[in-house]
């Protein structure tokens, strides 16, 4: 009999009363058929919210990483603006706080309306407040107000709302993975029953199927998002998230003989690559130099790309039976990778490439275990290698602390110098070899400190150069020097020396031109004094820029001739009036023959190009007799006077006015 005869045999059956039990049976066995058909049906809908949960689960974690991750991006790249300003760590904060806030506004919309709702007002209020005292740190360092910038960050008020926003995204995170554990709950009770409800062993075993299978993917997908939050993407190394766990980690396992090292990379000329090349080389090139690294990391070493052209390398030194220190191994294994990435990169187009690495190297110490300390340290040693010239190392020393915090001070104190007009101009005279007449002074920074003193402008300038006070700094003296000069006998000019930063300003001319009509000086009683150095670089930018000085009838002067990139070119190129011999050839002359030579050619340089030849640095009456024998034009130097402040410069010239006298080799010299 066939199946579908057996069936209808038994309905009939069933139908007559003629068997109870069967009827029961077919009653039974229709109910499973319904309860498979329903649970059929609502089983895809079941495996749909699953998966819907498993992706959810899975942006859950990667929500609380990202929160993790970004919120000690912002904290650390915060603090290193205040204590540096540098712009790069704004620059990196302005970066990652969009992304931040765009994962919180996610995860309000995921949480219950309960939990979104107050904490979308709280959090986002905490965090607004924090934005605008980091962002007014960030002011107050641009400002060169570090020590108020720290001491922001580090008050009560932002601590409080950083314990507020803390707070508000634990909250978050706990009551986004409640949620999705009570929303996988929820799904499992019910494939629970509807599994409970099949009388079938193999309907039970496909539901445990279902169920590993849809475990497995989760753990998988977890997995996965873990891998990518500590991964670089681009070179497949890992970030610095990665990076903070493994110092973590071995700070954790320190041992008493051993140490760990943290090696801080900074490439150098990568921007030309990019520049010349394209992006696609310079990614190209970061995925090289990562190689090269791999090759040179020892086992346990971790190489790890921080960002932009910065990597990272922790080594672990574990218990020395060499006698070597661990400072002496990670010197060492700067070297090779200084030595190692200044070997050419040969790029996919066929380009042949060469850059250099700079690197900074911390020790890991006792009183200094925590990982943002090392790695502070080894930034300092960083930055102490670029200042060193590039392509070099530097291990972290006690000493570049206080370094740092007496720069710092320094430049804070400079800009307030410069402010209230503080840094004053000094004026030394210039003297006609000729005849002994005072023709002019040469305006010289100076800066008296109220508590250290006199502070030599080789100490304070370079500081303006670097942070960017040196225009304002010369704008300002430039304007005061012209003033006074406007008050001197007429004939008298004044020289001013112009940084080589500012031969890269278009503005200069504006700012000379604007000092002289301040003044209400002639053009050619102003003399702006160049150094050969800064000729080094864009040639056809400073020719343009000396033009327009040149047309407006101020006079120009190559200075420290002779020290530098000595070139004729610059002469015959340039609009140069005068020729300054530096003081190291002058002061030797006596005693040195071949000093003398080179002050003799160079006179006759000048002669030969119709230029005004200038001594610096003339200190006693017999080099003044030989330049005088050599014919050179204009002598500088303490047997004419030192260096003096505006007041003693005009009594000088009214004793030379009132005694008609000649003021070369004066007795109570300027100053």
């Amino acid at each position: 009999m066939s199946f579908r005869n057996r069936i209808s045999a038994a309905w009939t059956a069933c139908r007559d009363g003629r068997s109870a039990s069967l009827c029961a049976v077919m009653l039974a066995g229709a109910l499973a058929l319904g309860i498979l058909a329903w649970l059929g049906w609502t089983g895809a809908g079941t495996r749909s919210e699953m998966r819907l949960a498993e992706r959810q689960a899975v942006r859950v974690a990667e929500l609380r990483g990202t929160f993790a991750y970004l919120d000690e991006w912002l904290t650390m790249s915060a603090h290193m603006a205040a204590l540096s300003g540098e712009p790069r760590w704004i620059a990196r904060y302005d970066e990652a706080s969009p992304g931040l806030d765009a994962a919180i506004v996610e995860a309000v919309a995921l949480a219950t309306p309960e939990v979104g709702a107050a904490l979308a007002r709280t959090t986002e209020e905490a965090r607004r407040g924090l934005a605008q005292m980091e962002r007014a740190a960030f002011a107050m360092a641009a400002a060169g107000d570090r020590k108020g910038a720290g001491s922001l960050l580090d008050g009560p008020e932002f601590a409080y709302l950083k314990a507020s926003y803390a707070s508000g995204i634990e909250a978050l995170g706990q009551d986004l993975m409640t949620l999705a554990a009570a929303r996988a709950k929820a799904l499992g009770d019910r494939a629970w029953m509807e599994a409970s409800g099949l009388a079938l062993g193999a309907i039970f075993l496909v539901a445990a199927l279902i169920a590993v299978r849809g475990h497995t993917r989760l753990r998988v997908a977890l997995a996965c998002t873990a891998a990518v939050a500590r991964t670089d993407s681009l070179t497949g190394l890992p970030n610095r998230r990665h990076l903070c766990e493994a110092l973590q980690a071995m700070l954790a396992e320190w041992e008493p003989d051993g140490g760990v090292a943290m090696l801080l990379l900074d490439l150098d000329r990568f921007k030309a690559v990019n520049d010349v090349h394209g992006h696609a080389a310079g990614d190209e090139l970061l995925r090289l130099v990562a190689a090269r690294l791999g090759a040179i990391a020892r086992a346990g070493d971790l190489v790890a790309r921080l960002g932009g052209d910065e990597f990272a390398l922790v080594a672990p030194f574990g218990p020395l039976r060499q006698p070597c220190l661990p400072g002496a191994l990670a010197v060492q294994l700067a070297q090779r990778i200084v030595s190692t990435l200044e070997g050419p990169f040969t790029l996919s187009n066929g380009a042949v490439v060469r850059i250099g690495v700079s690197v900074g190297v911390a020790l890991a110490e006792r009183e200094a275990g925590e990982v943002d300390e090392v790695m502070r340290r080894a930034d300092v040693a960083l930055y102490r290698a670029k200042a060193d010239g590039r392509g070099r190392h530097c291990l972290f020393e006690r000493i570049m602390d206080a370094r740092i915090q007496a720069r710092a001070l320094l430049e804070s104190e400079l800009r307030d110098a410069i402010a209230d007009d503080h840094v004053v101009p000094h004026f030394q005279p210039l003297v006609s070899m000729g005849d002994g007449r005072l023709i002019g002074f040469e305006m010289l920074a100076r800066w008296h400190h109220p508590v250290r003193g006199s502070i030599p402008p080789s100490e304070f300038i370079p500081v303006a150069e670097e942070v960017g006070l040196i225009g304002p700094m010369t704008g300002r003296l430039l304007r005061r020097a012209c003033c006074l000069a406007k008050t001197w006998p007429e004939g008298t000019f004044v020289a001013c020396n112009v940084s080589p930063l500012q031969l890269r300003d278009r503005g200069l001319p504006a700012m000379v031109r604007a000092a002289l009509d301040e003044a209400g000086l002639p053009a050619h009683r102003l003399e702006l004094e160049i150094t050969e150095s800064a000729l080094v670089g864009d040639l056809d930018l400073a020719r343009d820029i000396l033009n327009e000085l040149k047309a407006l009838g101020v006079r120009l002067a190559l200075d420290d001739f002779g020290t530098g990139y000595s070139s004729l070119r610059h002469l015959k190129m340039l609009p140069f009036d005068k020729i300054k011999i530096d003081a190291s050839f002058v002061g030797a002359m006596a005693g040195d023959l071949e000093s003398r030579k080179i002050v003799s050619a160079v006179v006759g340089l000048g002669q030969s190009l119709g230029l005004v030849t200038v001594a610096e640095g003339v200190e006693d009456a017999e080099t003044a007799a030989m330049l005088r024998a050599l014919g050179c034009d204009v002598g500088q130097g303490w047997l004419f006077g030192r260096p003096g402040s505006a007041e003693a410069a005009g009594k000088l010239l009214q004793r030379c006015h009132a005694e008609r006298h000649q003021c070369g080799e004066v007795d109570s010299p300027v100053g």
